[in-house]
């Protein structure tokens, strides 16, 4: 998986601060127009979280993480180690009740990022 590879690569690296965004696709962007000729297919937004959980989750660094901007249709911050539980307590909450069609309906009403 994507996620623990980068995981690795950041546990190598020691950054101080790690930042992630959710990828939004754009009707005139490129991706989207590969998503319509049926070459690509974009994650759900349920599956997007669960990939977030999983870095969190492979972390084995001290960093500060954080999810900003206004692509990421939830906010999780923290100091891992020592906020991990909570962080990823957060996000099973979440995906545990929030609605798919919620989510999507989200990300399609962002003008602009």
């Amino acid at each position: 998986m994507a996620e623990r590879n980068t995981a690795e690569v950041f546990n190598q690296l020691h950054p101080k601060i790690i930042v992630s965004s959710m990828l939004t696709i754009y009707p005139s962007s490129e991706l989207y127009q590969e998503i319509q000729a049926g070459n690509w297919t974009e994650e759900s937004e349920i599956e997007k979280l669960y990939e977030l959980r999983m870095l969190i989750s492979s972390l084995d660094i001290d960093t500060c993480f954080a999810t900003m901007g206004a692509s990421n249709c939830i906010n999780v911050a923290g100091h891992l180690p020592k906020d991990r539980k909570k962080m990823l307590e957060w996000l099973d909450e979440v995906i545990g009740s929030v609605d798919e069609k919620e989510l999507r309906r989200y990300r399609e009403n962002l003008r602009h990022l």
